[in-house]
């Protein structure tokens, strides 16, 4: 759960979708457990309408390893795990299954990339700690200059999207993936500067080593990833994530797609939180671009008067 920093961990909330929290916690079940989970995974709503008789007769497990596991999920009882899962359905049945069936490679393929991202937002979402998220938003709507730090394939990519969405809003943001020079960025920072450092690991040194130099000199740190870490211990607002990650190397990594809505989620608040100014410096974002003919029209911003001299794109 995340958390601030040398705060006393606090109890989890509950879990908002039962389906991400049986796909979080899979690997921690014990075998019997896990024979209950995929049985419930095969069919959500049939599992609605089972009794614990039902369910643990198809599982071949025991009755008591039936409410294990629904304890396990966070449930008092089998009745309590019922009511969540068909909360959950009722609310979220459109982004559990895809009403398209594909009988080919790679209609395969994108359905199960594509579920996996959705999952992983799910997951995201259920484990968020939102005040922390409202403390990162202040943190960085009220800072002087912004310091992004991350490196390795996956965070050099998040942290380059957060300088995208943050520099648009008028804020004075860099973003760094080399070790050196993060260190060097950190320190020139002081106090009303901001650190946000991105590591799914939590375990690059120098990230770790940037965000403690930065802190030293007094700048707010904040970092997203995992609880438990170095990075985590390192910085002062933590935004702990911890997404399953697949055995197959040759699709992405699903945390990816939760860092970028967590991403989205804190642009929008600082957007929120800066007002006039954020809403200024986007009128001027979205006006050169549409003088140059690239601007995608909206429907409060519809940049077509301005695009229609321009027919090539740069």
């Amino acid at each position: 759960m995340a958390r601030r920093r040398n705060e006393k961990p606090t109890e989890q909330p509950p879990a908002i979708d039962i389906v991400s929290r049986i796909q979080r916690i899979e690997s921690e079940l014990s075998p019997s457990e896990r024979r209950v989970a995929a049985m419930v995974s095969r069919d959500y709503e049939a599992a609605t309408r089972m009794t614990i008789a039902d369910l643990s007769h198809k599982a071949k497990v025991s009755q008591p390893t039936v409410t294990r596991f629904c304890r396990s999920l966070g449930c008092t009882s089998f009745a309590d795990f019922k009511i969540k899962l068909a909360t959950t359905l009722t609310v979220a049945a459109a982004y559990l299954k895809s009403d398209r069936v594909f009988d080919d490679d790679v209609g395969q393929l994108a359905q199960t990339i594509m579920m996996r991202a959705a999952t992983a937002v799910r997951e995201c979402l259920d484990q968020l700690d939102t005040q922390v998220i409202g403390e990162a938003i202040d943190a960085l709507s009220e800072c002087r200059r912004v310091d992004l730090y991350g490196q390795g394939g996956g965070s050099a990519a998040m942290v380059e999207d957060a300088k995208l969405r943050l520099f648009r809003l008028g804020l004075p943001v860099c973003a760094y993936i080399d070790g050196h020079q993060q260190r060097m960025s950190a320190a020139t920072l002081r106090p009303g500067d901001a650190v946000f450092a991105i590591s799914n690991s939590g375990r690059s040194k120098p990230v770790v080593e940037a965000v403690e130099i930065a802190r030293s000199f007094g700048a707010r740190t904040i970092a997203m990833t995992r609880p438990g870490t170095p990075l985590a211990k390192a910085a002062d607002i933590v935004i702990a994530i911890t997404i399953a990650e697949g055995d197959n190397v040759l699709v992405p990594t699903p945390s990816r797609y939760a860092h970028l809505a967590v991403i989205d989620t804190i642009a929008a608040g600082v957007a929120a939180k800066l007002g006039t100014k954020g809403r200024e410096a986007l009128r001027r974002v979205r006006y050169t671009l549409a003088r140059i003919g690239v601007a995608i029209p909206t429907p409060v911003t519809d940049p077509t008067p301005l695009m229609k001299d321009f027919e090539t794109q740069e």
